[in-house]
């Protein structure tokens, strides 16, 4: 056997692997460059909100833990079984609306803002008191439940004195 030709197929392996690792290092660079552009990016639009319009943008933080958290639970064989909002994904959409609608004309996105999270108040009251939050007799409502109820509160108080403070 050819020890040289072992070596030099050892070598090619070598050069291999630290090109791809160099390769890798300048991919991880560049997206976390990217990243903190991005980050800059939005901070800078933040900062140049109106003052009540940034707590619209807050509001998402609560928001993200209404849509994470169990809305209700219930003790059965000898466990609890959380369950989860089967509406809460329509939260998401309404962040996401929210959001943009920072950038639209103040005349009617008070409108939109506050059509969809009326709907979405409807519904999430309705759901309990319709008995389809859960089958099961007796449960819980949990902590969730009532700040799915605090996000679109919130969202309307500050969408309407957002529009009461740039009404002319």
């Amino acid at each position: 056997m050819n020890t040289y030709a072992l070596r030099g197929i050892f070598h090619e392996i070598v050069d291999l692997l630290s090109w791809s690792v160099a390769r890798l290092y300048d991919l991880i660079l560049y997206l976390f460059d990217l990243a903190m552009r991005l980050l800059t990016h939005v901070w800078e639009k933040y900062q140049d909100l109106e003052f009540i319009e940034k707590f619209i943008a807050l509001t998402t933080i609560p928001a993200f833990f209404a849509v994470i958290l169990p809305i209700a639970d219930f003790y059965i064989f000898e466990a609890n079984f959380s369950i989860n909002n089967p509406i809460g994904v329509y939260l998401i959409g309404i962040v996401a609306v929210m959001i943009a609608s920072l950038y639209f004309p103040h005349r009617f996105r008070v409108y939109v803002r506050a059509g969809i999270n009326l709907y979405y108040l409807f519904w999430i009251i309705y759901m309990p008191l319709a008995h389809e939050l859960t089958k099961a007799d007796p449960h819980r409502i949990l902590f969730g439940y009532w700040l799915n109820i605090f996000v679109p509160v919130a969202y309307i108080v500050v969408s309407a004195l957002s529009f009461l403070k740039n009404r002319e």
